[in-house]
C-alpha cells in the first residue's frame, strides 16, 4: 500500500507541471522548457512566506496562488507577448532563456539551499502492512484532483476556454472575431505557472528543494509528451506511466538509475506514438 500511495503522490506532481504544459501548447503552440524551474521557484516562494507568516498554511497557499498568477501573466507580457507572429523555435529559445534567469533568481535570492518545506507532516491513516498517510498526501491528491477537475470544467463549458483553443488554431481569425489575444495567453500562462508553483510546492514538502530539483520539470515535460501535447487526460496517463517506471527503477534497480527513465519511457512512447498516447495525430507535425 505504501508502494502505491508514493507513486499517487509522485504522479499527482507531475501531472500537476504536464498541465501546464499542455495548456500552453495548447494555446500558442509554444513547450516551455522554463516549467521545472517555474516550479521550484513557486517551492522557494512558499518558504519564505512561511517563514513571514509565521508558518501559517492559509497564508502561504494564497501567497503561492498570488505570486504564482501574477508570474504567469508578467513573463507573457515581458517577454513572450514579443514572440507572437513569430517562428515558434524562436519562442522556445526565449523559454530556455527563461529558465536561465530563474536559476540566477533562485541562486541571488535564496543561495538555492537545500530545504523541504514544513507542510503536512502529521499522520492521518495507518496503512496494512505498515506506514502511513500524511496530511500532506491528501492535500497533494485533493489539490490535483479539484485543478483538473476545475481545468477540464474550464475548456468544455467556459467561452474563455474555447477562446483559447480557436487563439492556437488561427490567431488572426481569433482577432477578427473580437478575441482579446494578448488577454487569453495571458490567463494559460498564468493557469500554466500556478500549477507550476503548486506542483513546487507539494513536492518540496515531500523532499529537498534545491536548484538540482529543476530536473523534476524534465519529468514532467516527459509526461505531457506521452501522453500528448494537445491532451489534459495524456497528461495524467502519462505522468502515472513515467512515476510508476521511476518507482520500479529505484525500487527493483538503481535509484541513480531513475533520472534515465523518463527519458527511456519517452522513446519507448514516441516510436510507437509519436504524438503522445492520447494525442492528436497532426499535433506531430506542429511539433
Amino acid at each position: 500500500m505504501q508502494a502505491v500511495v508514493a507513486v499517487v503522490m509522485l504522479a499527482s506532481v507531475y501531472a500537476l507541471l504536464a498541465s501546464g504544459i499542455v495548456v500552453i501548447y495548447k494555446s500558442s503552440r509554444v513547450l516551455n522548457f522554463g516549467h521545472g524551474e517555474l516550479a521550484v521557484l513557486g517551492g522557494y516562494v512558499a518558504l519564505s512566506i512561511l517563514s513571514v507568516s509565521g508558518g501559517s498554511l492559509p497564508w502561504s497557499v494564497a501567497g503561492v496562488v498570488a505570486t504564482s498568477a501574477a508570474s504567469g501573466v508578467a513573463v507573457y507580457y515581458l517577454l513572450m507577448r514579443r514572440m507572437t507572429g513569430q517562428p515558434t523555435y524562436v519562442a522556445i529559445l526565449v523559454t530556455i532563456g527563461l529558465a536561465i534567469l530563474i536559476k540566477a533568481i533562485l541562486l541571488l535570492g535564496w543561495q538555492a539551499q537545500a530545504r523541504t518545506i514544513p507542510l503536512g507532516g502529521e499522520k492521518v491513516f495507518a496503512l496494512p502492512g505498515g506506514g502511513w498517510i500524511f496530511q500532506i498526501d491528501l492535500a497533494t491528491l485533493g489539490l490535483t484532483v479539484a485543478f483538473f477537475g476545475v481545468l477540464f470544467a474550464f475548456y468544455r463549458t467556459s467561452r474563455l476556454g474555447r477562446q483559447l483553443l480557436g487563439v492556437a488554431e488561427n490567431p488572426l481569425l481569433a482577432a477578427l472575431r473580437g478575441v482579446n489575444i494578448h488577454g487569453v495567453l495571458a490567463l494559460a500562462w498564468a493557469i500554466a505557472v500556478f500549477a507550476a508553483g503548486l506542483a513546487g510546492v507539494l513536492y518540496g514538502s515531500r523532499t529537498l528543494l534545491s536548484l538540482q530539483s529543476v530536473a523534476v520539470g524534465l519529468s514532467g515535460l516527459t509526461a505531457a509528451l506521452v501522453g500528448g501535447l494537445d491532451s489534459l487526460p495524456g497528461a495524467i496517463l502519462g505522468a502515472i506511466l513515467v512515476a510508476l517506471s521511476e518507482y520500479l527503477t529505484i525500487r527493483f534497480i538503481d535509484p541513480i538509475m531513475a533520472e534515465a527513465v523518463p527519458f527511456i519511457v519517452l522513446l519507448v512512447a514516441m516510436s510507437l506514438r509519436p504524438w503522445g498516447l492520447l494525442g492528436t495525430p497532426e499535433e506531430i507535425d506542429r511539433v
